[in-house]
Order: structure tokens, then C-alpha cells, then sequence
């Protein structure tokens, strides 16, 4: 690479963010002023790059500025679910790479970040912080730390690295041998940035489809179906990567349930791919049809012009990766393939394609579990009793004394069980819970010796708990520091603790039984503070935000209290 990159990038990165980015700050006569304006172009970039977000949305996550901790850009993504720390360095002649005094400062400042000592930042994190907490406390978050740097070599030096690997042993340390890593860690240094930018210009592109089994819509608009190889998917990833979804709404959504059930299925029932994939979607300006199979409908080969896939996008990216690493078994991979023709069509038309097939809900793990008959029994005891039960996700539900759901019923039966490793897992990610009805971690919560009454209960005294940590949360003067952070990461060991201390549910025998809130307040209290005592005194260096997820550190602080 080259001085002459660096301004490539410089001038790409330019146009992209500066009419977005708060500059305010920055004064006309600071003699670093287009250093620091080039910082934030390049932090904005990472956050577009893997936050798969609008330039608009990527330069406003950017916080790089005086009191910044070391990060310059933050942005969570509720649709990914998950929370992107950026570190930029603009390096004009590019040579060397990060050292670690900047590597280090940013592995403090993510580590103050996850414990919430959000005083340590400047007002610009502190302004986001309801949806840094929102990310820090909701289920299955992902977590990815990313450098982006104009550095040309490849690697950080040992100490850099050093402290990066520090810092992610101890976030994905949770004590279980099957756990994956919920926090990641991503480099792009000059020669990666320029390649990146080089392939999402976002330009139309051409494609040549071979379709199998094919069929042809002639009215209203032209359209044709069939099925692809996956490993022609593979092929279009390797040589187009995020230009085939141009005009799509979301792109590439990063590392999910989904992508991974669709390497799974490549892997182990390839001749069932079909059956399983909704298939994707693609529109294009023009599509004409070779003469290479003549009429036969066993075969067509398809020329499309300007052609973007509006859906399908989580399938040919993973499908694409996948051939990029050599995975096997593709040529056995068949994917339903739908080919829109915009030619002829109304001016929205295309638009409208786009966004009605983006509407789609994806199903989560939950959906399957109303389908199982203890829930049912579950439901009806309830029913019988005057509560309503709602164990089908909606947007209409709202939980009151006579209503609850499926979450907080999963949550109150895993605090209620005097078991850590469930109430760390709800607190984890209550998802692998539901991940299957038949395995033994949803069957030690649901199962046939376990009465609607009893449900019922164990979701009132968790209310009733989380209740008081909110009323403590309110209270104190600031919303960040290591109490914060025990009330707010540490709730459901709190809950866990104080239903093991008070045996509240032995006294609680039908619907109608008063709960003693007194003596559940002041049990809370005991176990709140003597938590914030072994946290003092065993783990004073642990990130609160990742400290509650690790079973083997929650079951020793459970030890430790009882």
C-alpha cells in the first residue's frame, strides 16, 4: 500500500461522514483539526462496515473528542443485537501499526464502558447511554470490539495484542464448556480498509444466474423461479460481497441464530436445504435468457442487469463465507431462487418489492415452545384460575396482575430453582432455554410437576423483586459505578438469592395468597449487600456486565452467601 491509498481513503471516507458527523467541537484554528476529523470519518466507517447501518447512523455513534476513554464510536444494533466499541487511528504515512499505550487505553475504556462508570466519558457516550444499557442488559447481545486503523502491517504488536486477548478471555469467560463468545474482536488496518471500501461502493451490478427447474411469471410483471447451487451463491459472494444487496434494507446482519442453523443444514442435511430456506429474492432493470437449454425447463441460464438481492441476504452471506473457507457439501445445496424484472414496471415497484418482502418476522426459539403441551396444561390452570398466560409472542401483550408471559414465567422458574447455572443462563441468554423442549435445561423448568399456581407465584415474588431494584436503582444519584452495576447486571442472581434465603413460595399456596413484601424487601436487602461485599473484596477487577453471566464465578458469590 501507499501514501496514495491513505488519500484514496481519506478523500472516500470524507464524503461519506463529514456532512453527518458533530463536528462542533473541533476549532478552525486547532492545527489537528483535519487529523481528528479524519479519526472520526474512520470510526464512522467501521461502525457502517460492521454495523451493516446508514452513513447517517454511523456517523452519529461516533464519540472520539476530548474525555472519549480511549473509544471513539459506540452503536448498537437492536435488529443484530449487537453492540459495536470502535477505536480509530489515522496514521498519514501508515506505517508501523497501534501501538499499545492507545490499545491499552482502549481496553480500559471498554471495561469502564461494561461496568457502567459512564462518569469516565464525555457527554457524547453519555447521551447514549440508555441504549448502551439497553444493550448491556438485554437477552443474547453480542459484543464486538473493533480497530480500524490506516497502519500497514497486519498484526498489533505483541503487547497490543496482548492486552486484547487479556481483555477477551475474561468478557467470554462464563465457567461452561459449551459456551460461545459473545464478544469479538475485529481489525481492519489500512490494507483491509481500502479493500472494504473498494467493494461497497454500492453500484449495480450484473449477474448470471443458472436456474434449475425454472418457471416464468408473465402478469402483472415478468418474473422467473427456480433453484440455484449453492455454490454459484458462493461464487456471487467471492466476486460481489455486500454489492449484491445494494438496494436490500437491512444487508448483512452479522453473526446470528439464524446464519449458524444455515451452516448446519449446508453441513449436515445439505438435501434438505430447500425444504428448510425461504430462498431469497432478487430484483433487476432487465433479464433475458440465454438459448442455452433451449426450451427445456430442466435448465436456463439468465442474464440479469442491474440485479440486488432485497432478500435472502443472512443465506448468501453465510452460503458465501462458507465457500470462502471451504466448506464442503454445496454442490448438494439447492436454494429457491425468485427473479423479479423491474422493466415495464411502475417507478415504486421496485421499492415496494424491497420493503414487503422485509416485513417478514424472523421466528425465535420461543415460537416452537407454545407448541408444547406442558405449556398448554400450564396455560389452561392458569386460565381456570382468571389469569391469562401468553406464551405466543405478541406486540399486543401487556403484563398485569392477572396476565404474564412466557419470558418472565422462564425467568421467575429459573431464579425459583436454586440453581445457578439456570439463573445465569436467563440472564445469558434465556433463548438456548427454549433452544429445545425436549432437552434438560427447559425440562428442569417446565415440566409435568410443575402447576400453573406455582408459575403464577414464582413470576409475582421476581415482579415483586425487580420491583425493589428499580425503586434502589431510581435512588441513587447517578445511573453508573459498580452499585449500578450489581442492581442492574446482577438481578437475577439477586432474585435467585433472596427467593433461596426467604422460601417466600412455601407460604404461597394458590393465586389469591398475599405475598409478604416487607420480609421480600428486606431479604433483597441483606443479599444486595452482602454480594456488594464478595464483589469488594474477590472480584474487584471483573467486568460486572460479563461477571454475571460466568457460572462459575455467580456459584461462588452464591456460595459466599448462604
Amino acid at each position: 500500500m501507499s501514501i496514495i491509498h491513505i488519500n484514496q481513503i481519506a478523500d472516500k471516507v470524507k464524503k461519506m461522514f463529514v456532512p453527518y458527523l458533530d463536528l462542533r467541537d473541533l476549532s478552525a484554528k486547532d492545527s489537528e483539526k483535519e487529523l481528528k476529523v479524519l479519526t472520526r470519518c474512520l470510526a464512522a466507517y467501521a461502525v457502517y462496515h460492521f454495523g451493516e447501518c446508514t452513513e447517517i447512523d454511523a456517523a452519529n455513534s461516533v464519540i472520539d473528542g476530548g474525555d472519549d476513554n480511549g473509544i471513539d464510536a459506540v452503536y448498537y444494533s437492536s435488529q443484530n443485537r449487537e453492540l459495536l466499541v470502535v477505536q480509530s487511528k489515522w496514521s498519514q504515512k501508515g506505517e508501523g501499526e497501534p501501538d499499545s499505550a492507545e490499545v491499552g487505553k482502549f481496553c480500559k475504556g471498554v471495561k469502564d464502558l461494561f461496568n457502567s462508570d459512564f462518569d469516565r466519558f464525555n457527554v457524547k457516550l453519555q447521551k447514549k447511554v440508555p441504549e448502551i444499557m439497553k444493550a448491556l442488559t438485554d437477552f443474547d447481545v453480542r459484543y464486538k470490539l473493533a480497530l480500524i486503523d490506516t497502519c500497514e502491517k497486519p498484526s498489533l504488536a505483541e503487547h497490543a495484542k496482548r492486552g486484547i486477548d487479556d481483555l477477551l478471555d475474561e468478557m467470554n469467560s462464563t465457567g461452561l464448556p459449551d459456551a460461545e463468545k459473545t464478544v469479538t474482536f475485529e481489525r481492519l488496518n489500512q490494507g483491509l480498509t481500502y479493500s472494504s471500501l473498494a467493494s461497497n461502493m454500492g453500484q449495480p451490478i450484473d449477474l448470471d444466474v443458472s436456474l434449475f427447474e425454472w418457471g416464468k411469471i408473465q402478469e402483472p410483471f415478468l418474473g422467473y423461479y427456480g433453484m440455484v447451487v449453492a455454490s454459484e451463491i458462493g461464487n456471487w459472494w467471492k466476486a460481489h460481497e455486500r454489492k449484491l444487496f445494494y438496494k436490500n434494507i437491512r444487508q448483512v446482519l452479522g453473526s446470528t441464530d439464524v446464519n449458524q442453523e444455515i451452516e448446519v443444514t449446508i453441513e449436515e442435511s445439505p438435501e434438505r436445504f430447500w425444504y428448510y430456506n425461504n430462498g431469497i429474492t432478487i430484483i433487476a432493470e432487465d433479464i433475458s435468457k440465454s438459448m442455452v437449454g433451449g426450451g427445456s425447463r430442466d435448465v436456463g441460464t439468465f442474464k440479469l442487469k442491474s440485479a440486488s438481492i432485497v432478500n435472502g441476504a443472512q443465506t448468501v452471506s453465510t452460503i458465501g463465507k462458507y465457500f470462502q473457507k471451504g466448506g464442503g457439501n454445496l454442490e448438494k445445496v439447492r436454494v429457491h431462487v425468485r427473479i423479479v424484472s423491474l422493466l415495464n414496471t411502475p417507478n415504486s415497484f421496485g421499492n415496494d418489492v424491497t420493503k414487503s418482502n422485509n416485513r417478514q418476522n424472523k421466528i425465535e426459539n420461543r415460537d416452537f415452545v407454545s407448541q408444547d403441551p406442558e405449556q398448554v396444561r400450564i396455560k389452561t390452570e392458569l386460565v381456570m384460575g382468571g389469569i391469562e398466560y401468553n406464551i405466543v409472542r405478541s406486540d399486543f401483550f401487556q403484563p398485569n396482575d392477572k396476565a404474564i408471559d412466557l419470558q418472565e414465567a422462564t425467568i421467575a422458574l429459573a431464579c425459583a430453582s436454586g440453581r445457578t447455572a439456570l439463573a445465569v443462563q436467563a440472564k445469558k441468554g434465556i433463548g438456548r432455554i427454549w433452544e429445545n423442549i425436549d432437552g434438560p435445561i427447559y425440562k428442569a423448568l417446565f415440566n409435568h410437576s410443575v402447576n400453573g399456581i406455582y408459575v403464577y407465584n414464582c413470576v409475582r415474588v421476581d415482579r415483586k423483586i425487580n420491583e425493589f431494584l428499580k425503586e434502589e436503582i431510581d435512588s441513587l444519584p447517578k445511573k453508573m459505578g459498580r452499585r449500578y452495576g450489581l442492581l442492574v447486571h446482577g438481578n437475577r442472581l439477586v432474585s435467585l438469592l433472596t427467593m433461596k434465603k426467604g422460601n417466600f413460595l412455601e407460604n404461597i399456596k394458590n393465586i389469591t395468597s398475599k405475598i409478604d413484601e416487607k420480609l421480600i424487601k428486606d431479604t433483597m436487602d441483606i443479599v444486595v449487600e452482602s454480594v456488594q461485599k464478595i464483589l469488594e473484596k474477590d472480584y474487584t477487577e471483573n467486568i460486572l456486565g460479563t461477571l454475571f453471566k460466568n457460572n462459575t464465578k455467580c456459584e461462588d458469590i452464591v456460595n459466599k452467601s448462604t
